[in-house]
Formats: structure tokens, C-alpha cells, sequence
């Protein structure tokens, strides 16, 4: 049973944010999952309704919760709803999905191939240009466990609830982007290529090796995202991962 006291008036409803704990909310059912899944710590049904997932941070005393709204992007995990009772702020997402991390771990039955990777990392880089541009903030935890793939084979970003509420820094949307290149350095394995390699190898080494001032614009420009495919052809990764899991 979840449960939590009273709020104090340092963390009361600004905007977006509602006081209180969702799990105490009238008429709304929430399981809870001890250990978390993949930065999901409860899932809630609803009749009729699709799933929601609560993921769950502590803040600190001044943290400004103005800044949590609710966001926009088709490459960022949409987020509903936002609680915060003491330093405990509580967000819930609309949907979930597969996370890159989850991929990795099928290694060597299944794994991404060049033209895979370069589709979701188009995806994330709109989702940041977005995050930075727009909503003018860094996300801070872009990783192999921030990235879903939907079961419709949409990129998201998840955690930018979290993101909203974490100070700003100077070098935070730097690093993101330096976040983004050790990804696709990580999926393609490049560490381990021996040999000649082909096209698009060369291209995802240069991706890689981009300026620490590249932005994600100027990234998205670069010729190894030229050659990513529609996000259709992201849509069969969950049905793979399914027959690479009963095959590993």
C-alpha cells in the first residue's frame, strides 16, 4: 500500500504539478514493482484506459517546480501527470516500450545493424533538439536505458520529468550530445570492428568522432543519418527481440 503524509507548503500545485501522492488519489488503481523495471517503479489500470507508468525522484528543497510542464515531441515520452508530495515528485508516462539496453543484452543472438542505428539515433537528436531548444534545458541521462523503442517502432526519450527538475549546467546539453555518440559507438560495437570496413561503418566512425561543439542540428545533418530508414522499419524490433530472447 502506498501511502505518504501531508505535504508541506514548500512543495504545493504550481501548474502542471499536482500535491499529493498519485497513489492516493481517489478511484485510481496503481501496482507497484520492488525492483523497479527499467525506471518504472508502479503501473497503473484503468478501466478502458491505456496503462500508465509512475516513475519516481527525490528533489531537493528549492528545486523549482515551475519548470516541470508537459512537453510535446513525438520522439519524447509523453508525460500526463506530475505529483509532488515532501521532496518526492512522482511522474507518469503515457506509454513504455523496449529499451535499447533491453537490445543490447540479446548480443550476439540479435543486435542493431548500422542503418537500425542510425534511425533511432536520427530520432533521438530530434528529441534533443527539442529538449534543448524548446523546453531550453539538457536531459542529463541520455543512455542505452533512456531510449525506447515503441511497439508502433517510435524512438522516445524517457526521463524528462526527471530532467525538468535536476539544476541546469553549463555543459549539460554538450554532454548529451557526447552521450549520443558513446551510444552508437556502443551499439555498432565499434571497438571490436577488425578488417575494411564498409560505407556506412566509415560514416558511423565519423559520426562518432564529431567536434564537443557539434549541436544537435549540426548532427543531424551529418551523412550517417542521410542513410537512416523510415521509423517503420523499427516496428519489427519488439516481435525480433521476442524470438532472440527464446533463442539466447
Amino acid at each position: 500500500m502506498f501511502s505518504f503524509p501531508a505535504p508541506p507548503k514548500k512543495h504545493t500545485r504550481q501548474g502542471f504539478v499536482k500535491a499529493g501522492s498519485p497513489y492516493n488519489q481517489l478511484g485510481r488503481f496503481f501496482i507497484g514493482l520492488d525492483p523497479a523495471w527499467s525506471g518504472i517503479s508502479a503501473i497503473e489500470f484503468a478501466e478502458g484506459a491505456p496503462v500508465s507508468f509512475v516513475s519516481h525522484c527525490v528533489i531537493g528543497e528549492n528545486t523549482g517546480l515551475e519548470r516541470v510542464t508537459q512537453p510535446s515531441h513525438r520522439n519524447v515520452l509523453n508525460l500526463k501527470e506530475a505529483f509532488v508530495i515532501n521532496n518526492n515528485m512522482f511522474f507518469l508516462y503515457a506509454q513504455w516500450g523496449l529499451t535499447l539496453k533491453e537490445i543490447q543484452k540479446l548480443s550476439p543472438v540479435f543486435q542493431l545493424g548500422e542503418v537500425e542505428v542510425a534511425t533511432v539515433c536520427k530520432g533521438i537528436l530530434r528529441g534533443l533538439k527539442y529538449i534543448h531548444n524548446t523546453l531550453g534545458i539538457s536531459h542529463g541521462n541520455v543512455a542505452c536505458s533512456s531510449i525506447l523503442i515503441t511497439d508502433e517502432g517510435e524512438v522516445k526519450i524517457t526521463g524528462i520529468g526527471e530532467s525538468m527538475t535536476r539544476e541546469r549546467r553549463p555543459q549539460g546539453k554538450a554532454e548529451d550530445i557526447r552521450s549520443v555518440c558513446k551510444m552508437v559507438h556502443t551499439l555498432l560495437r565499434l571497438s571490436d570492428a577488425t578488417g575494411v570496413r564498409g560505407t556506412m561503418g566509415i560514416l558511423a566512425e565519423d559520426f562518432v568522432g564529431v567536434p564537443s561543439t557539434a549541436t544537435a542540428e549540426d548532427l543531424l545533418q551529418h551523412p550517417f543519418l542521410q542513410v537512416s530508414a523510415a521509423p517503420w522499419c523499427l516496428r519489427p524490433i519488439n516481435i525480433l527481440c521476442a524470438i532472440a530472447r527464446e533463442r539466447k
